[in-house]
């Protein structure tokens, strides 16, 4: 049964923590070689005014979002098993930006902005993949090698003043980490590497370059991108939205961390109760509860729920995937471990939990977003990543249940997720306060985020 917990004293702001164990101990306990970047604390008080709701409802705000921020920082355009060969193409919009991304040789890619430089015409259409020989402009076949310089010119001879080594495509800088390919509209931006800050060193235990999209979900959220990636941030709602988790999920205990500016994290523990759970329970209760009677596991003495339910997964995993999953650890294997990169990219490093999530706003609409929800699954030695799918795109009302390939217990926790939000939009433009009132630690990752965001708008 769910009960409030009564915090820690602590007279230090953000100092206080849940009772019980923490995340930290649960992992530790595991005694399994855990990779230290999980189990690393980095949290920092960051203040608790409120945050106001013009935030997320002022078009004045959002526009100065899409012209100070979407134009200058590191985004997530595709996966580079979405253009594995020469000539593959794919678009990635965000608002009234559009980027072309081509594999233009065997290991080189570019970007260019997605506009004729005739007559301004979009190259190719929005939200489109395809393998091309050139890029050429539908509307009069102005056209430029994969390279980006002009290839060209239909009746040339009515356009003397046009001098080829001055009109390529306009580039966009790209850079490439983990299997993901990354675009910046700002030609001063920082280097990747730089941007990335601890992902590269904690993301060595987890060569993501060496997993492949098995499932892409496109889905509209109705609620302004900031709201709707807010509620991700944190593991603070598994009470009230989650309850059937309790018995399994920490949340109230889960670890927050602050690495710099741009990268936040949480890891919070399956296979150990909520400490809102309080009915008393055995670990075989516990893997009962994980689902793992249905399955026959047993907990033998000495065992931890954690400790079996993992071990099933690992070697059933190991069996259908085709990989060696020996190396990684209980964590590894079944906790919720989410890294989030600004302006958009959340990364999950587990093994059953593998997501990556990228939202962005749904064109000039303040009050919707884009939500991509994507599966990582390791691949085989010696094999290269498929082509990737075509994503399924859900309108606001259609449920994550309906999608073929779709863990349908996952697929409840989605819908419940994102039926919050246009509760929320509604609650907020309803509210006769101003603004959110955050918790000092399970809220902090919210908090950074608005906190980078300031730092472009005000630049």
């Amino acid at each position: 049964m769910s009960e409030t917990i009564a915090p820690e004293r602590n007279d230090q702001p953000g100092a206080a923590r849940c009772p019980g164990p923490s995340t930290k101990d649960i992992i530790l306990d595991d005694k399994d070689g855990t990779p230290a970047a999980i189990t690393t604390e980095s949290y920092e008080f960051l203040g608790d005014s409120d945050l106001p709701y013009s935030r997320y409802t002022s078009k004045t705000f959002f526009d100065s979002e899409i012209d100070k921020m979407w134009s200058k920082t590191w985004q997530f355009a595709c996966r580079e098993e979405h253009i594995p060969d020469v000539g593959d193409t794919y678009v990635y919009d965000v608002n009234r930006y559009s980027v072309v991304v081509v594999r233009h040789a065997p290991d080189q890619i570019k970007a260019f902005v997605n506009s004729c430089k005739h007559r301004g015409m979009q190259l190719r259409p929005s939200a489109s993949r395809g393998c091309l020989k050139q890029i050429r402009c539908p509307f009069h076949g102005f056209s430029w090698n994969l390279d980006g310089s002009l290839k060209e010119i239909p009746c040339q001879w009515d356009f003397p003043h046009i001098k080829k080594d001055d009109f390529g495509l306009d580039e966009v800088r790209v850079g490439r980490w983990g299997g993901f390919v990354f675009i910046n509209l700002d030609d001063d931006a920082e280097p990747l590497e730089n941007y990335l800050g601890v992902l590269t060193d904690h993301f060595q235990n987890w060569p993501l370059e060496r997993r492949y999209i098995a499932l892409h979900i496109e889905k509209l959220l109705p609620a302004n991108w900031k709201m709707a990636q807010e509620a991700f941030l944190e593991a603070y709602h598994v009470l009230a939205t989650h309850p059937q988790g309790l018995p399994t999920a920490g949340d109230a205990n889960a670890q927050y961390d602050v690495f710099g500016e741009n990268i936040t994290r949480f890891v919070h523990t399956i296979g150990f109760p909520s400490p809102h759970w309080k009915r008393p329970m055995s670990e075989q209760d516990i893997l009962d509860a994980m689902g793992g009677g249905e399955l026959g596991l047993k907990v033998a003495d000495g065992q931890t729920a954690r400790e079996v339910y993992a071990g099933h997964l690992r070697k059933n995993l190991s069996k259908d995937l085709g990989v060696d999953l020996s190396r990684y650890s209980i964590s590894e294997m079944i906790d919720s471990i989410e890294y989030f990169c600004f302006p958009n990219l959340f990364l999950f490093p587990g093994i059953s939990l593998p997501m990556v999530y990228r939202f962005r706003p749904n064109g000039d609409d303040v009050d919707s977003s884009i939500f991509d929800l994507m599966f990582l699954r390791p691949l085989q030695d010696g094999k290269d990543a498929p082509h990737a799918p075509d994503p399924v795109r859900l309108d606001f009302e259609e449920s994550f249940t309906t999608v073929e390939g779709m863990d349908q217990g996952l697929a409840v926790i989605y819908d419940q997720d994102t039926q919050n939000l246009l509760m929320q939009t509604r609650g907020i433009k309803a509210s006769r306060k101003s603004g959110q009132t955050l918790g000092n630690y399970q809220e902090v990752r919210l908090r950074r985020m608005h906190m980078t965001l300031d730092n472009y708008l005000s630049a």
